[in-house]
């Protein structure tokens, strides 16, 4: 499994939901080790990784490599895997990009874009997390793909008790929480937060109990604790592939209101309370204001079970392919 990863202390800071999705994959009979892309763009920081990884590939010899994100991270997996096959991942701003000013960037992205395509035309298999992500892919890579989302570990995201998580966080237990994941990096922008805010803001206004809280760099318990604590979580991104966020929120059965964005609609028809509002303030803040005067948990961990979305049902798909490649 090969990623993106920055070093930490001199060791890669591989994320907890890559780990979570391995074990998963162990569960099923899978032997996984990562591989780690620590540069993607320096010409000498490629090459170290060239060497590095083609090594690595060479000495555990793996059934199936796959790239858990398009761009360079593909493009590498591609040059250092052999003969063995290949699965290449989008994930999102991949294939959406970032929508951040200047020509620079644009060009960045355009080349970034087509470095990815270019590395999955040579692979056996390519997932993407969600119908608009497959919609962004030429057509001529479309027959290949299938949408697969990563699904969540709900043995680690799970309703807990709310005033117990409030006291490990510090929140009051009389306020009023709307969460908002406000990612990181460039990430942020695609966020939206100004939108959150101005939502927020409106609610506020009638009722100072009403707060927002920025989620950004936490890890994955304290996060559990957060959408545990939070009366609601509130999504304004301009794109997303299929966020994770939501998802986790899910399994913890916090209510979520969103804008149209990704695979969000879907995930979110049949839960209640909660909702899909227009990229306005005024509308996502009565749909908000819907969720606090309800007061209740959401049935979203059922409905995220119903719908296939755990790591074990990601595992199981993911493995299908694996198999089949393997065998072809």
């Amino acid at each position: 499994m090969l990623l993106s990863a920055n070093l930490k202390e001199g060791a890669p800071d591989i994320p907890t939901f890559f780990h979570q999705k391995a074990e998963a994959l162990r569960q099923q009979g899978w032997r996984v080790t990562f591989g780690v892309l620590d540069d993607r763009t320096s010409p000498k920081g490629l090459l170290r990784n060239y060497r590095r990884l083609k090594q690595e590939v060479e000495e555990h010899a793996p059934d199936v490599v796959h790239a858990k994100y398009g761009s360079t991270t593909a493009a590498m997996a591609h040059l250092v895997r052999g003969a063995r096959p290949l699965v290449v991942s989008f994930v999102g701003d991949d294939l959406l990009g970032t929508p951040l000013p200047g020509l620079r960037w644009r060009l960045r992205e355009w080349l970034a874009r087509r470095i990815g395509w270019w590395a999955a035309r040579h692979a056996d298999a390519v997932f993407v997390r969600s119908e608009n992500l497959l919609q962004a892919l030429p057509v001529r890579l479309r027959a290949k793909a299938s949408i697969l989302p990563d699904g969540v570990a709900l043995d680690l995201f799970r309703p807990l008790d709310k005033a117990v998580c409030r006291e490990r966080l510090g929140w009051k237990p009389e306020a009023k929480v709307v969460l908002f994941n406000a990612g990181q990096g460039t990430n942020q922008v695609v966020k939206n937060p100004a939108l959150a805010r101005e939502t927020v803001d409106l609610l506020a206004h009638a009722d100072p109990a009403v707060s927002l809280h920025m989620m950004a760099g936490a890890g994955s318990e304290e996060v559990c604790w957060m959408l545990n604590a939070a009366d609601c979580l509130l999504v304004t991104s301009l794109h997303e592939g299929a966020p994770k966020i939501v998802q986790e929120a899910l399994a913890c059965n916090l209510p979520v209101v969103s804008v149209p964005c990704g695979d969000v609609p879907e995930r979110l028809e049949g839960v209640c309370p909660g909702g899909i509002g227009a990229y306005e303030a005024a509308d996502l803040a009565r749909l908000v204001r819907g969720v606090l005067e309800a007061g209740s948990r959401s049935n979203g961990r059922v409905r995220l079970i119903e719908q296939g979305l755990t790591t074990r049902q990601y595992a199981a798909k993911a493995g299908a392919t694996y198999l089949t490649i393997r065998r072809s």
